[in-house]
Formats: structure tokens, C-alpha cells, sequence
């Protein structure tokens, strides 16, 4: 595959936040502790290493969860238990199928990355370490999948943390992407894949995990699902902080605002109380109510020492929301760097007094990579349109004037005739003006409505030349919609199926060996051959 790399201050698909950081605004150096950079790695190190983490509990609850799923955690347990091992985390929902692309990104990223500094500084480990955030409960965000740009959705009610989910009803959906590739070279390894996953899950968070260690586990990642009992217990003295001192919500709103006035939005509304009560079916908000608390949806009251002694007794009835989870994986894992897209980035920026304030270290920042993919048919289709991928990046519209111009066998720059009757009408109200000022008034007139006039000629001709190229017009259109759906970015909609169909486990090394996330630039993988692609 071929690979080439673009600056993201050329592309507009970046919000305001996202490119600051990425530019290293000097605006935003405040809110976070490391510069995202390899020569950084050493000072985060030393913080970490004055942070107590509980080693044996990571190990013991990684080794139960690889355990009751029959899968081989891809490291030693005793490697966790050296105080020179570390990780590198990324996080995500359980999105269908794993949902769009970015998420196989971060994931590809956190693993070039953890590779990368364990060969280039002599005496440390650092473990790829993807995070499970099962208990989300948003099933709008995560229950579908695009294949080719149409959506296929896990047609089923949720209302609590959909990790919990049984996976009743996924088996339609393998049969439908079996279906969709029964033609593709890799079909059997994706049904073998699924339906393994399907067989041995009990919920949804488990499929998951299943999935991401058979497309990532040889590589390396370890994967972990911070809906846990025992991960819980250890964090109970930080969630009994946020309910008895609300510790969250004043840094955080504060920071808020001073990077609202730096002209950066808020991200994450930070409440009182940043916990969730949390059953199988339900995951509701907890509020100060009355010298006590209230479940917002349940509208089910207790003193302070009520729900602190539920807290204590049941901690895996309580959940941190998306202001205080941070806190809880760096509080687990020994994590040197965290690796997010911009949304991410921009309210892990928010963070940095939280984190002071639990006494908990603060990782260093990497932007993930961003990616577009084109496959070799795309290729073949973009050499015999006479374009390159460039080409293809700017609205509909522009790539098909600029297009018309370049390929039509008549002349459609009118801007030079244009100029001359522009310049006849000028030299002739320059004249009338030492005769009569309101003749000139005129002339200026006319000049403007026959300008008008000239323009809707020219785009009659314009739109006869589209006529006569309709096909090879049809086809950009075709080109534009696949690498950018939408008008957005191909990584924020379709599937890693769409692709790993025709190129298997070489797409995922592919990724791995480029998805560098120290260089910070968007990346373009272009495949050179062309399998059959199923439409």
C-alpha cells in the first residue's frame, strides 16, 4: 500500500479545537501536562512511576476476563506486575461491528505507539491497552454499522449500559454481512470470526472484546473492560470524594471557562455529582437533593451515609459518567499517553485540575491518526477519470467545474470576455462622465446587467458541457460520496468490513506499521490491486 501524508491545516474537517491542538496552539498549553512529543515520554514516566498503582488487581481481573472468554491474554500476568511496565490506553464504546473506522485507528494507533517506545527506550514495556466503556448508555451511538454507505442497525430496545446487552438478534446481522460478502476473499475468515464471537458472548461488551482480540489480539492488544466489580472496590475512595466533597465540579467549570474565553467551547457538561446508579436495565443520574441524594429517574432519595454505605457494599451499582471515567482508568492503569480524536482531546483538555484535585497523574495527549482508505478499484477508477485523490477533496461542485475545465474540448473560462465588456462599459461611463454624470450612472448599470446576463450564458454552456461528460460526471459523484460520505470523512462512517473483505489481516498490519500518532498529519493508504469489491 501506498502511503502519503497531508497536513490537517490544509483540510476543513477539523473543528477549532481539534486543529489548535493538533497546531500545538500556544493557547492550550495550560490545559495539558506534556507536550505530545517521543522526547516527553521520560517526564511521564517519573510522574507515573510516583503514583501507586495496583498491579496485582490489574493482572488478576485481565487474567478473569481473558479467562471466562477461553481467550490468551497476549502478555505474561507477571509483566504487569513490573513496576517498569506501562501502557498506552485508547477508549470506546462497544459500537456494532465495531462501527466506523476511527475506532480501528485509535486501536492501530495505541499499538504502533506502544511498539514504538518499547524498542527505543532501554528498560520499559509499554502495553497497547484498549478500554471498553460498556457502560455507556447512549444505544442511538452504537447500534448500527455502515457497509458501503448504508446502515444496518441491531434493531432492539436499551435503556442501561449496553455492554450489559445480551446478544440476542446479532446473529441476523452476521448473516446479512455474510450475505453482503459471500463473493469477497475473506469471507470465511469474517463469518468464522462473527460467529465465534456470537457462540461464546453473553453480552454485548463480551462480543466486543471477542471481536477486537481477533482482529488486534495477535498484535498485541490487551483489552479491557472497566465494568468490573473488583476495579469498582478500588475506586471507591475517589467516587465517595465526588459524592461527599464534589470534588469534579469546580475545576472543571472553571477550566471551562477560561477556555471558553480562549474562544474554545465546552465539551462535557460537568454536573454536582458525576456518578450514575447503575442496574442492568437502567443508568440514571445521581443529584444532590436535600442535604442527601436523589436518582433523577427513579426519583429514589437517600442520606449521604445511605448511598456511601450502598457504595461500599455494592460498587458495581455505580458508575462514573464521561467527566469523572478518565479519573477512573488512570487511577487503574499505569498509563503513560492516552490516545483520543479531537472530541476527546477536547474535553480530556478540560480535565487537568480534576485530575489534581483526585491526585490522580495526568497522561500526555496524542491526537490519534486519521486516515483515508482507497482501495485498489478506487484506484483504477480515479487513473481512468484522469484524477488523483487531491482532486477529490473539495465540494461537488468544485470538483466538477475544475473537472469541466480540464477535460472538455471547448474553452469554458469565460472570465477573459467577461473582463472586456467590463472594461468597454468602464472606458465608455469614463467618457460620459465629462458629458453627462447621469449617462454615466447608466452605463454602469447596464454594465452590471449585462454582466449578469453573460454569467447565466456562460452557465448554459456550462451546463451542456456537464450533459455531454454526464457519465464520466456520475462516476466522480459516485467517487466523492465513497471517500467522503456525506460530504465528511470516510473514518466517521463506514466499516472496517467494507475493506478487510478484500484485503484481510494485511489491512490490519498495514494500519499498524503506519498509524503513527506521533506524526501529525492526515494519512492517505492507497491500495494498489484490485479485488472485486461487493456493492
Amino acid at each position: 500500500m501506498n502511503v502519503s501524508r497531508i497536513d490537517y491545516a490544509l483540510l476543513k474537517y477539523w473543528n477549532h479545537t481539534d486543529l489548535a491542538y493538533i497546531m500545538q496552539d500556544k493557547s492550550l498549553r495550560e490545559f495539558y501536562s506534556y507536550e505530545p512529543l517521543k522526547s516527553s515520554i521520560p517526564d511521564v514516566i517519573n510522574a507515573r512511576k510516583s503514583f501507586s498503582t495496583d498491579r496485582k488487581l490489574l493482572a488478576d481481573v485481565l487474567k478473569k476476563q481473558y479467562d471466562e472468554l477461553g481467550m490468551s491474554l497476549p502478555i505474561e500476568g507477571k509483566v504487569i506486575l513490573d513496576e517498569n511496565t506501562f501502557t498506552v490506553t485508547t477508549a470506546h464504546q462497544p459500537t456494532l461491528f465495531t462501527g466506523p473506522l476511527f475506532h480501528i485507528y485509535k486501536i492501530a494507533s495505541v499499538i504502533h505507539l506502544s511498539r514504538n517506545l518499547t524498542s527505543s527506550i532501554s528498560g520499559i514495556t509499554v502495553l497497547p491497552l484498549f478500554v471498553i466503556n460498556g457502560e455507556d448508555h447512549d444505544w442511538a451511538e452504537v447500534n448500527h454499522f455502515y457497509l458501503f454507505g448504508r446502515k444496518y442497525e441491531w434493531a432492539r430496545n436499551s435503556t442501561g449500559p449496553s455492554g450489559r446487552l445480551p446478544v440476542e438478534g446479532l446473529d441476523v446481522l452476521i448473516q446479512t454481512v455474510s450475505e453482503i460478502f459471500s463473493n469477497s476473499p475473506h469471507i470465511e475468515d469474517i463469518k468464522q470470526l462473527l460467529s465465534d464471537c456470537f457462540q461464546k458472548a453473553k453480552n454485548y461488551s463480551q462480543f466486543h472484546r471477542l471481536l477486537l482480540h481477533g482482529l488486534f489480539g495477535q498484535h498485541g492488544l490487551v483489552i479491557l473492560d472497566m465494568d468490573d466489580v473488583d476495579l469498582k472496590k478500588a475506586f471507591i475512595p475517589i467516587m465517595e470524594k465526588e459524592i461527599k466533597e464534589q470534588f469534579s465540579f469546580k475545576p472543571v467549570s472553571e477550566t471551562q471557562s477560561v477556555l471558553e474565553k480562549a474562544g474554545f467551547k465546552p465539551q462535557a457538561f460537568c454536573r454536582a455529582i458525576n456518578l450514575f446508579y447503575m442496574t442492568d436495565d437502567i443508568r440514571e443520574r445521581i443529584e444532590p437533593h436535600e442535604g442527601g441524594v436523589i436518582r433523577v429517574e427513579t426519583k429514589i432519595k437517600s442520606s449521604v451515609e445511605e448511598i456511601l454505605n450502598e457504595l461500599h457494599t455494592y460498587p458495581n451499582r455505580f458508575s462514573p459518567n464521561v467527566i469523572l471515567r478518565p479519573v477512573y482508568e488512570e487511577f487503574i492503569l499505569p498509563n503513560l499517553a492516552y490516545i483520543g480524536g479531537g472530541g476527546e482531546i477536547a474535553y480530556w483538555l478540560e480535565r487537568k485540575s480534576q485530575f489534581s484535585a483526585a491526585g490522580v497523574p495526568f497522561p500526555m495527549l496524542i491526537r490519534r491518526n486519521s486516515v483515508l482508505l482507497i482501495d485498489g478499484q478506487t484506484n483504477e477508477q480515479m487513473l481512468k477519470l484522469d484524477l488523483n485523490v487531491m482532486d477529490l477533496f473539495p465540494d461537488y461542485d468544485s470538483i466538477v467545474k475544475t473537472y469541466l475545465q480540464q477535460h472538455s474540448q471547448n474553452e469554458l473560462n469565460f472570465e477573459a470576455e467577461l473582463e472586456m465588456i467590463n472594461n468597454a462599459y468602464s472606458l465608455l461611463a469614463a467618457k460620459a462622465e465629462h458629458i453627462d454624470s447621469t449617462l454615466a450612472k447608466a452605463m454602469l448599470a447596464e454594465q452590471s446587467k449585462q454582466a449578469k446576463q453573460f454569467e447565466q450564458l456562460g452557465s448554459r454552456l456550462l451546463r451542456s458541457e456537464k450533459q455531454m461528460q454526464d457519465t464520466n460526471l456520475k462516476k466522480i459523484q459516485r467517487l466523492k460520496e465513497k471517500l467522503f460520505p456525506n460530504g465528511g470523512l470516510q473514518e466517521r462512517q463506514e466499516n472496517i468490513f467494507s475493506y478487510y473483505a478484500n484485503y484481510g489481516s494485511a489491512l490490519i498490519d498495514a494500519l499498524i506499521k503506519n498509524c503513527d500518532p506521533f506524526e501529525s498529519k492526515f494519512m492517505i493508504l492507497q491500495a494498489q490491486d484490485s479485488p472485486v469489491e461487493q456493492a
